[in-house]
Order: structure tokens, then sequence, then C-alpha cells
């Protein structure tokens, strides 16, 4: 499932060449797309003519701010994409929902091969409330003193666990959350609240250093990932745990990463490094 630093790639190709844009046509070609909408939804004629004022990123969902107060709330779940292609490219089965604009002769296209993500057409108070509601707070965005207390008041929570609960903390997945617990020498298993401060300190910079560095190469694509521009990314050449089971550990070269389930997933971790 594409993470925090995959969205944010996503959405920084797409914010720099259609905002300000006006939309020609939005059209679902799914079936499915249309059945997934929620009670408040909006028509995708709505959105003829109206102009794409914000694109932005709050944990793993993308956000459209149009004129006139709609908008459109994306998630890309496990093979979501959301990417510019030429117009006069065939879209295949997988290709559900396309969105033309005046004077671009590419269009925004969304698609899925797993059918998990959505695309939701609504009107902007209800995907703030959404948001709002839904997602615990930006782990960028944190400072030490509101790290430290988040972790505090969920303490019971295994910190692999913490990392992964969305209404914690946004946008942190399966791949990243091993692969700041590496970084920070915190074995996935261990109780959010009993990390000494020294950890949390640790843990929070890793957790920064990982996010920033991954959005710096564009994300990892382990399978369906690309970005705006269907272009794949790179951080999966910086992964130092994930999907290594049984490999040497790179950093003390003594263990074999070993993989264990917590939380309901396969946790990739350093029996040395980590404790």
């Amino acid at each position: 499932m594409p993470e925090l630093p995959e969205v944010e790639t996503v959405v920084a190709g797409l914010r720099s060449r259609l905002e300000g844009r006006r939309v020609r046509e939005l059209v679902f070609l799914s079936p499915h797309l249309s059945r997934k909408q929620s009670f408040s939804v909006l028509s995708p004629e709505v959105y003829r003519g109206k102009k794409i004022e914000r694109i932005w990123r709050r944990g793993k969902m993308i956000i459209f701010s149009f004129s006139g107060g709609c908008g459109l709330l994306i998630h890309l779940k496990m093979t979501g994409q959301l990417y510019l292609c030429p117009s006069e490219q065939f879209p295949d089965k997988h290709t559900h929902a396309r969105m033309t604009f005046s004077g671009l002769k590419e269009e925004l296209r969304f698609r899925d091969i797993r059918k998990f993500g959505f695309l939701d057409c609504l009107r902007m108070p209800e995907i703030l409330r959404r948001v709002n509601s839904e997602l615990g707070p930006e782990p960028l965005a944190l400072n030490l003193a509101e790290f430290r207390d988040l972790l505090g008041r969920h303490g019971r929570k295994k910190i692999k666990a913490w990392l992964l609960d969305q209404k914690i903390i946004a946008g942190i997945g399966n791949i990243y959350s091993d692969e700041i617990l590496f970084r920070a020498g915190i074995k996935p298993d261990r109780p959010a609240g009993e990390l000494s401060l020294d950890e949390v300190r640790k843990l929070s910079r890793a957790m920064k250093s990982v996010l920033r560095k991954a959005i710096e190469l564009k994300g990892s694509s382990i399978s369906d990932y690309v970005d705006a521009s269907g272009e794949k990314g790179r951080f999966q050449q910086k992964h130092l745990v994930y999907d290594r089971e049984g490999q040497p550990c790179l950093r003390c070269r003594k263990s074999a990463i070993r993989r264990e389930k917590i939380a309901g997933r396969s946790s990739f971790f350093c029996p040395s490094c980590q404790r």
C-alpha cells in the first residue's frame, strides 16, 4: 500500500501540473466507483468547468479542492495509481476514472487492479470532517514533546502497532514502520509507553529521517506504485530490513533479518541491533 512518501510524491507531481486548471470532464469508467460513493456523493458532472484550487495529502489520502466548494477524496489502498498520461492513450481495463482539463493534452487517470481504492466526490466540509475525525497528526509536523505525549497516551500498544495506527499518527505503514524501528534500534514488539526518553528521541529522529529520505527518492516501488508521471520510486534500494528475511543484517553483519507477525502484519527486524 502506498504510504506517506509515495502519496506525497504523487501529490507533488500533480500539484505542479494541475493546480489552477479547469476541469473539462470527470468520467467514471467502472460502476464499482459509483457503488462506493457515500450518501453525500456529488455527481461527476458537477466538476465540469470547476478550477482545481489546491491538491494536498493527509495521511495516505489525496485531497483535491475545487472552486464552488466541491472536492475529491482519494485513497490508493493496495494497488491504486493516480497519474497523468496522454489523452490519446487507450485506457486499460483497470482504469476506473479519468479527468480531462482545458488547455492540457494529458489527462488524469485513476487505475486500481484490485479495486480496493476509492475516489469519493464530496463537498469540502465533508472531506475535512472525515480526515480530521479519522486521522491522527502528521508525523513530520510533530515536535519531540508532542511525539512523546502521543506515545504515553497509547503506551500499551506495541510500538509497531502504534506506528501503524492511523488514528494515532497518520501516513506510516508496514514498510516505513520497519525501516524506522530498525534505524532507531527498537524491537517492534516493545510497548510504546515503555520507551526511554533517549529511545523516544531516536525514534522521532529516525521517523523524520526515513520519511524525508523516502520522499526525496520518490517512494518505494515494491509492486504497483508509480508517481504522477508513471515512474517508479527508488527508496526500495535503501531498505535495510523490509522483505529481507534470512539475509544478513547490513549493520551488524552478524544476525539474519527475522520476520514475525506483529499487529497482524509481517514485521522485519534484526534481533541483534533492535532491543
